[in-house]
Order: structure tokens, then sequence, then C-alpha cells
């Protein structure tokens, strides 16, 4: 296989966990800029567009009450929009320069814009700053005319349940969506910007991070998953993408995420591993500041098939 679509490392993935903005932008009561100061608090439902063979999924979202189309991303931590879309249909919105910190993959510059506020179907976000880099390439690459990426600072800004599957999303949950989930796993870090998790294989723990946004699962070499020998090429559409990561294809097994989840990953060397929408698409996910829940859909649409 040539060429695979990947998105392990979107736009936003890692961006700036430790990020330091210039004097004048305002901080929320979470002491970052980042996190929206108003989230869902009760039950609110957002339809999820899965793109056939690629599984991206995309929502329909309305920025400063300017419509868009954006890429649904549990592995970006930063909500991150096209600089295009900002001057074309913002333009009044101020940029303001970033400083990131060492925990980042992106080389360019990004700036920081206010958004007052962001509206997915019933949801809606108020008051955050947002990334601001050149993301025309990503979205030629994708294949779809996205204009930014949802990260996790506006995802895990209130608990919510991603069902791929069934292509919706649920922030604030009911008792009733969350019937079906049982045991969880912790989070990495009590840190809502990032979906990291630490299970443990062959005796050893390691994180690994749930990424709606890649196409496939990958795994690090060195956790001594089983492989089917095959060798794969894989091409990587994002900012950062560059073409040509080799991969082994892994065989089938199961890993202990609170409930056993089954994958079929790609091994690549040394790398984070990442659940992709590969798996999700089986199993609806439930995450919340604390913990991330999986439970087994019944049946997944065939059309969404990897």
């Amino acid at each position: 296989m040539k060429n695979a679509i990947m998105t392990m490392t979107t736009a936003a993935m890692m961006l700036c966990l430790s990020a330091a903005v210039h004097a004048g932008v305002r901080y929320s009561k979470y002491d970052t800029p980042f996190m929206p100061k108003s989230a869902p608090a009760a039950r609110a439902a957002v339809e999820v567009s899965v793109m056939p063979g690629k599984n991206m999924p995309l929502v329909a979202a309305k920025i400063n009450g300017k419509a868009c189309t954006l890429l649904f991303d549990t592995g970006a931590t930063h909500t991150t929009l096209d600089a295009g879309f900002m001057q074309r249909e913002l333009p009044d919105v101020p940029l303001v320069d970033v400083l990131l910190g060492g925990m980042t993959n992106v080389k360019a510059a990004p700036k920081l814009a206010h958004i007052v506020s962001l509206e997915l179907g019933e949801a809606k976000f108020c008051d955050f700053d947002a990334m601001v880099l050149d993301l025309a390439d990503m979205a030629r690459g994708i294949g779809a005319n996205i204009v930014g990426v949802i990260g996790m600072n506006v995802i895990g800004s209130a608990p919510v349940i991603l069902s791929l599957g069934a292509g919706k999303a649920v922030f604030a949950p009911d008792a009733g969506d969350v019937a079906g989930f049982g045991k969880g796993i912790a989070r990495y870090e009590d840190e809502p910007m990032s979906v990291a998790l630490t299970p443990i294989y062959n005796g050893r723990m390691f994180p690994i991070i749930v990424d709606s946004g890649a196409t496939m699962t990958f795994l690090d070499k060195t956790l001594g998953w089983p492989s089917s020998g095959e060798k794969v090429d894989i091409g990587a559409v994002h900012v950062n993408g560059h073409s040509g990561l080799a991969a082994e294809r892994g065989l089938t097994g199961k890993l202990t995420l609170g409930e056993d989840v089954e994958l079929s990953p790609m091994l690549i060397d040394q790398r984070a591993s990442s659940i992709g929408s590969d798996v999700l698409l089986s199993y609806d996910i439930l995450i919340d500041r604390e913990q991330a829940r999986f439970r087994k859909r019944s049946k997944s649409p065939a059309h969404l098939a990897p």
C-alpha cells in the first residue's frame, strides 16, 4: 500500500503544551487563553460527517458567526484555523504573536486569534483563543474544504461522547447516553488539551494518544506488537507532513483500555503511538478530564469502513 493518508500529527497536534503569548492577550479562568470560558453544561449533539475511505471526521461550524467546515481532531491539542480563512472572513480579528515551548512539532510561526463563539450543532463554545496557520496544503491533501482543526482545548472543555460510527458527538451527555460504558482508563495527565492514556503491553507502560484525526492506528515497534512482516510506505497530510514514513502492518490483536479494544495497527519506529479513526469507527469513546472509556458499537456503517 503506497501513500496512505496519515494525520497522526495534524496541524495542531502537540502544538504548544508550554506556549507563552505576548503581552496584551487575555487569560481565562484556567490560566491559559485556549480554554473556552463557556462550554455546554447540558446535553448538546453535534453531527459528525466521516469521509469514506479516509475516515476524516468533519463538522459544520460557525466561527464568530461565519459558516465553515472543520476537522474534529482529538489528537490535536489546540484548535487551529487557516490564515487565509481568517483574512477572508474575519479580517477584523487581531492576530497576535505566540511563542511556542519545547513540546511542539510545529515549525511555522503561528499567530493567535480570539474567538468570540464557536458553534457546532447544538454545542456552543465562547471566549477562547485559537492558533492561526496556513492550512491550505492540509486541506488539499485531505481532499475537503476544511478551514481548520477543532482541538482538545475545545473538545475537552466538556465531557463528550464521540461516536464516529453513528456520525455524532454529544457534549455534556446524559445518563441515557453513557449507558453501556464500563471501566475506563485514566488520562495520562490531568490535562484537557490531550487524550493520552497509559496502558500496559508486554509488561511495559506507555502513552497512547486517541486521535480521531488519524486515518490509521500506529504503535511504536519497540512495544513488541506482532508484525505481519508487510512493509508499508505512508504519506503524511498535515502542516509538517513528510511522505515515505516506513511502517509494518501489525497483526490484529487486543489492547486493554478499560475494555479490550481490537487493533490492526501500523508499526513505526519509536514514535508516539496513537489510536486512529479506523478503530474509533467500531467504538464509542467517552472522554472526560479524568479518564476515557470505550464502548463497542454493535455495527459500524459499511460505507465508513477503512
